[in-house]
């Protein structure tokens, strides 16, 4: 994997920090996104916002840019429902920045996240660095408000809204916080030496960032997989471990305003059998019954090291 020769961020002025945001059909919770944004130490010079619609018909995006306040450097673009990884591909090609930051449109960054992923990417040519997630539990059944509402509110009638987001931190213990299955993973695997071959699994889609070059080098998001949701962020992971990049965790959290699905545990096991498929390798094929819980971290390691042959994946084709 080719190193880039400068530190981002050096040069004075410039766009440091690109925030990919994308998003379809939320209100209130992209607000509250954006929000967070609204709130960095990081120098509003140094980043900037690219919200990417991916919803069939536009209408919700408008609402919410039309109620953040003035000064917070967004761009916004549309690409008419195509699936998460045309959506992000397309903010990376928008992007000024030398360092690309995914952020879900539900997720609240706390006031120094882009900073310390700008510092981690200072010193590492080829990481990918991951900053943790809780999930906010209380807002799990609280579907998202058509059109746009001033707050979004969750069990026990807890309410969040643009104004508490500065607080976010000291109401979180009422709101029901908690470490996914996903994100307990990605310590799992990064602390740990024995699960070193499994260190893609901290690309997690929300709160992780890589050099622009690293993005590329690997083809971005594989955009084959389409409006299927189901891993194109930890297929993007594989690839880049097998490009040779590092994987890295910040301390610096950020909230997650989850929405319960009911149907995870059918779409999991159909998109990574698509994904063994796509990359001639039946192994990838497990991946789904684990992110369900099916198998445990230790079966999935034997069962992609089986036969000793080293997964190879190739570049995506978007």
């Amino acid at each position: 994997m080719t190193a880039t020769a400068a530190p981002p961020g050096d040069t004075p002025g410039g766009t440091a920090v690109s925030v990919v945001v994308p998003t379809r059909n939320r209100t209130t919770r992209l607000l509250l996104t954006l929000t967070g944004l609204g709130q960095q130490t990081l120098d509003r010079g140094r980043f900037e916002v690219i919200v990417v619609d991916d919803a069939p018909k536009t209408g919700a995006v408008e609402q919410v840019l039309a109620a953040v306040p003035e000064g917070l450097p967004i761009r916004s673009t549309t690409t008419g429902g195509r699936g998460a990884a045309c959506a992000r591909n397309s903010g990376a090609r928008l992007a000024r920045g030398e360092v690309l930051l995914f952020l879900d449109d539900d997720t609240v960054a706390t006031p120094r996240l882009l900073e310390e992923h700008l510092a981690a990417h200072r010193g590492a040519a080829a990481a990918v660095v991951h900053g943790g997630i809780i999930d906010l539990s209380a807002f799990a059944l609280t579907p998202d408000p058509q059109p746009l509402q001033a707050a979004l509110t969750g069990a026990r009638g807890r309410q969040l809204e643009p104004s508490t987001v500065a607080d976010l931190g000291s109401a979180a213990a009422l709101l029901g916080p908690r470490r996914s299955f996903i994100e307990r993973t990605a310590r799992k695997v990064v602390q740990s030496p024995g699960y070193a071959s499994l260190r893609w699994l901290t690309c997690i889609g929300t709160s992780t960032s890589m050099r622009r070059t690293v993005f590329e080098e690997v083809g971005g998001f594989d955009e084959h997989y389409g409006e299927l949701w189901g891993g194109e962020d930890l297929e993007l992971g594989l690839r880049l471990l097998a490009a040779g990049a590092t994987f890295e965790l910040l301390d610096t959290i950020a909230y997650h305003l989850p929405m319960a699905r009911r149907d995870t545990g059918d779409l999991l096991p159909r998109f990574w059998r698509l994904v063994a498929d796509r990359h001639d390798d039946p192994r990838l094929a497990d991946v789904g019954p684990f992110l369900a819980g099916r198998l445990s971290l230790d079966e999935l390691a034997a069962r992609l090291s089986l036969g000793d042959e080293a997964l190879a994946p190739g570049t995506a084709v978007t």
